[in-house]
């Protein structure tokens, strides 16, 4: 009987998480030029990084002191509904505290879409921020905001932080703000995963079979 309520609860686990990632799945379809949860997880590292439509490249192999890190930005890639001055992408292992004792590592995958530190291009910035907000909202467990997180006197901008119910770790993290010091405007979609037999999951499960 034991073994079967532990499997039963396993079973009930895995579907409920499968389910939870179906609000990420429409993300990195919708906005992301190489979806991590569409193929194998080298798959897509590979499609990223050798992707055609990306220039300025900057690649960082893992090494015994460094975690690997990749960027580019866009020629021609752009979902949003407005144009953007230019979209980046950026791939990169981050170091997760699990507990005092126990650190692990996640991978952040982020877009990122500049406009110009203007009026038109802050309400640009804004609308697709709560359009994005809106859409998928309904589908996580809970979320936080916080107004203008980067704490910036001049600035301006606003960070969501969506959680799922059995994960420990964030998934998503939608944020607009500015101005940089180029004078730019950003909005950032965070995903936030890592891996299990060469597939993307969602980062750090309460529970792990």
């Amino acid at each position: 009987m034991g073994k079967f309520c532990l499997a039963l609860f396993s079973a009930l686990l895995l579907y409920c998480s499968s389910y939870s990632q179906e609000t990420i799945f429409k993300i990195t379809q919708t906005y992301f030029r190489s979806d991590p949860f569409g193929k194998e997880f080298s798959s897509f590292v590979s499609h990223l990084l050798n992707d055609p439509t990306l220039t300025n490249k900057i690649t960082e192999k893992k090494t015994d002191s460094t975690l690997f890190f990749f960027q580019g930005t866009y020629t021609t890639h752009n979902p949003f509904f407005f144009k953007p001055k230019r979209v980046e992408v950026i791939l990169t292992e981050t170091p997760v505290k699990l507990d005092s004792l126990t650190t692990d590592t996640i991978y952040t995958y982020q877009l990122l879409a500049y406009n110009n530190d203007t009026k038109e291009g802050v309400q640009e910035l804004k609308k697709e921020f709560e359009k994005i907000c809106r859409r998928y909202k309904g589908g996580f467990f809970k979320s936080t905001f916080t107004e203008n997180p980067w704490e910036s006197k001049s600035g301006s901008g606003g960070m969501y932080i969506f959680f799922d119910r059995f994960h420990a770790v964030a998934p998503f993290v939608l944020g607009w703000g500015g101005p940089d010091e180029n004078k730019e405007m950003c909005l950032i979609l965070t995903i936030r995963m890592d891996t299990y037999n060469n597939q993307a999951i969602l980062p750090v499960p309460f529970y792990a079979p």
